[in-house]
């Protein structure tokens, strides 16, 4: 999860706030293209077995996808 820096907070709001508006843009422009989008945090993929379990779970989003 991601955590908030306690110097310049305020910038860093402003720049998650932009970062999340901007990630949606561009999903929604994926998905109208056609594209599926997956989403890995890197904080999903900070051990090998987070990244196990997250590889699993995304070939699991894939195969049911594709049903």
């Amino acid at each position: 999860m991601a955590t908030t820096p306690k110097s310049n907070t305020k910038f860093w709001v402003e720049k998650f706030d932009r970062n999340v508006r901007r990630d949606a843009v561009v999903i929604d422009q994926l998905e109208a293209a056609g594209w599926q989008v997956l989403v890995a945090w890197e904080c999903e993929l900070a051990s090998f077995a987070k990244v196990t379990a997250k590889a699993i779970s995304l070939g699991e989003e894939i195969k049911g996808a594709s049903r």
